[in-house]
């Protein structure tokens, strides 16, 4: 059994819409919406119903998977002795994205581009203002970037030099 080292949630910042249940009856509303605005569309272009409300229920697909990506996914980072796994979590549903064995690990540091292949998102905002991990997987150079606090940061430097 792996011993956890460290763990943490990176959640994202709620600027407008500060509650979900908020958020949620935006949404409610957002659909109510569609529904009178293309009624109100077809009747005043002269265009099928039916095609409106393809365009319109696209468009708040669209804006809803958005939502979800921006604001409803979170990043789990676990430090273990032996290994550095990030998950994605949905409330409390948990989905492993990337598992990293300490002793693979090349380098800790900000992200610079380099050759090596990224993995799977696994952070908020700009790429150049992350963690990043490299290692090496079956000969190739990989790398991820995380949200790390200054303590993770600080724990996954000490794990990786204590592993070599």
């Amino acid at each position: 059994m792996p011993h956890m080292v460290h763990t943490e949630r990176v959640e994202p910042k709620r600027r407008y819409i500060r509650s979900d249940g908020a958020l949620y009856v935006l949404l409610l509303l957002g659909a109510f919406g569609v529904i009178f605005l293309s009624r109100v569309l077809a009747n005043r272009l002269s265009i099928n119903t039916l095609y409106v409300q393809i365009g319109l229920y696209a468009l708040l697909l669209g804006t809803g998977y958005a939502i979800y990506r921006v604001r409803l996914v979170d990043y789990v980072y676990e430090l273990y002795d032996t290994e550095l796994r990030v998950l994605q979590a949905v409330g409390a549903k948990q989905k492993p994205l990337v598992s990293v064995p300490l002793d693979a690990v090349t380098k800790v540091g900000p992200f610079e581009k380099t050759d090596a292949k990224p993995e799977i998102r696994a952070f908020r905002g700009a790429r150049e203002q992350t963690t990043a991990v490299w290692f090496t997987r079956e000969g190739q150079q990989f790398v991820v970037c995380l949200n790390a606090s200054d303590a993770l940061k600080t724990k996954l430097t000490e794990a990786v030099h204590a592993a070599e």
